[in-house]
């Protein structure tokens, strides 16, 4: 793709340019004047980010940071483990790319959409022409995220409420002054991106916290993919409840079966307590029964769980491999992978 996903005409973000000079590409933002007895303010730094210069020469490390989702991408082959297909409703706005779409109980991280992303001149400049200041490979993977990123958001903004709910000042996902034609005009380019033309992580969409901190023990030999409790006390609580449950499942197997001796025991010092001795035996025995039960049923419970999703995300990803339709970006069309 050698042209901006989007058309000037679809922007949302007019102030940003691009222009030759003395032979050179260069890009700059136009000079606004929102007051008539002032002169226009001419600015030279990214938009929505004052300690970032249009021309620095390290923006491909602000952008690589921004965007980039390595450990992710590296997960990717292994990312169905820990996909999901619903969505939780507490909304946390998080500044890191790779936090992006990542769930945790009631609550989801999402990225709010940086200003520059919905210009034209940013993605000619910066992301797309040969003679960007940022070097390939590390374009073409930034150009992969933005694509990805981009992506994500058409599929969470789908209705009108959904765009009401990102423009709320608690989470404010989406710049200001942004109207929801114009948003649908712009991120419905962006619906049939293929999965080849954008980072391995967007291959997905919601990814769980708590296997994403499982997994990144075992495939990135990180202790942790993201620290979700800041003290101690509240990392050790969680494991309060498995350990009390264990502790009372093996007191009452092991209570039952000290029964089970001890009414044997009864029953030849004393036959007078015969009775007594084989009702205390049955009970005993009723409870181990009782408690295999329970522990076949949660255990049933967790493969039958886990069994869905790993044939909903197999099932999905034997969709995806096998339908390679054309995809359309901008004015082009290009087929899956390329």
């Amino acid at each position: 793709m050698n042209q901006p996903p989007f058309g000037t005409e679809k922007e949302l973000y007019k102030s940003l340019m691009t222009s030759r000079d003395r032979g050179l590409h260069v890009i700059e933002r136009t000079a606004q004047n929102r007051r008539g007895d002032e002169p226009a303010q001419t600015k030279d730094y990214l938009p929505g980010e004052p300690r970032v210069q249009l021309n620095d020469p390290h923006i491909d490390t602000y952008l690589k940071a921004e965007l980039a989702t390595n450990s992710l991408d590296q997960l990717s082959p292994h990312l169905w483990l820990v996909a999901k297909q619903d969505i939780p409703h507490l909304i946390i706005v998080t500044e890191k790319p790779e936090l992006h779409l990542v769930w945790y109980y009631d609550r989801v991280f999402i990225k709010p959409l940086p200003k520059y992303l919905l210009s034209h001149a940013f993605w000619e400049f910066y992301l797309v022409s040969a003679t960007s200041p940022i070097q390939d490979p590390l374009r073409s993977d930034l150009k992969r995220a933005a694509l990805g990123f981009l992506r994500s958001y058409a599929w969470l903004v789908r209705h009108r409420s959904d765009f009401h709910l990102a423009m709320h000042e608690d989470h404010r996902l989406l710049p200001k002054r942004v109207r929801y034609a114009s948003f649908v005009s712009l991120i419905k380019s962006f619906e049939t991106v293929d999965n080849g033309m954008v980072s391995p992580r967007y291959h997905y969409g919601e990814l769980r916290l708590s296997r994403l901190n499982f997994w990144s023990k075992i495939l990135l030999f990180r202790l942790t993919y993201h620290k979700v409790e800041g003290q101690y006390g509240a990392y050790f609580a969680r494991f309060y409840g498995p350990i009390l449950f264990l502790f009372a499942l093996f007191s009452v197997l092991l209570s039952a079966m000290q029964v089970v001796l001890a009414v044997q025991d009864l029953i030849e010092s004393d036959a007078s307590w015969e009775a007594f001795s084989k009702v205390s035996r049955g009970f005993s025995v009723f409870a181990l029964v009782i408690i295999a039960i329970m522990v076949l049923f949660l255990l049933l419970a967790l493969v039958t769980i886990s069994s869905r999703e790993v044939l909903y995300a197999l099932t999905d990803l034997y969709r995806k491999r096998r339908s390679r339709p054309y995809t359309k970006v901008g004015n082009q069309s290009l087929p899956n992978g390329d």
